[in-house]
């Protein structure tokens, strides 16, 4: 991850808990994000180029003050948009839905983790982006230590073989 920030799209319709889950956020992340909401999915998608780490996205969006004749595209549809736009971005769904084949259907279509809304998903999405975005970080570097230490495995291994044939002849 070449940013400073990781960056975070949260998308429902539901502006005051998009409000709360993002003053959640920015309070327990263990560092500093940029987090930006959306009310649709079209939103999220004309804002792709703030270049998201993670996209948390719910399942239903109601058209509210859209007018009620403009169709809008569901979670899993705009997980299907991402993907080929954002094949990189890590997608979870946070959704009211507790029907297994709409979570099926997710993942299927790309989501990597599904969530459903109750008292403590916040806690738990919490949990799930700082895993994400720590592993984000920190991979790169547990290789660089990994091939070290293979590295030395094989240089001891070599000294040995060397000591035990007698050094040179």
């Amino acid at each position: 991850m070449a940013k400073d920030q990781p960056v975070i799209f949260l998308v429902d319709d539901d502006e005051l808990y998009l409000l709360r889950l993002k003053d959640h956020l920015t309070e327990k992340l263990s560092f500093n994000a940029r987090i930006f909401t959306f009310t649709s999915g079209e939103e999220c998608l004309a804002n792709l180029e703030l270049d998201p780490d993670i996209i948390v996205l719910d399942y239903y969006f109601t058209p509210n003050d859209r007018g009620n004749d403009q169709k809008l595209m569901n979670g899993i549809q705009l997980i299907g948009r991402l993907k080929e736009s954002a094949p990189d971005v890590h997608m979870i769904m946070l959704s009211t839905e507790t029907d297994v084949e709409v979570a099926n259907r997710a993942i299927n279509e790309g989501a990597k983790d599904y969530i459903i809304k109750y008292e403590y998903a916040p806690i738990q999405l919490q949990y799930l982006i700082s895993n994400i975005i720590l592993k984000r970080m920190y991979a790169p570097k547990v290789n660089y230590w990994r091939w070290g230490a293979i590295a030395i495995g094989v240089l001891m291994i070599l000294m040995i073989i060397y000591l035990v044939s007698g050094g040179q002849k």
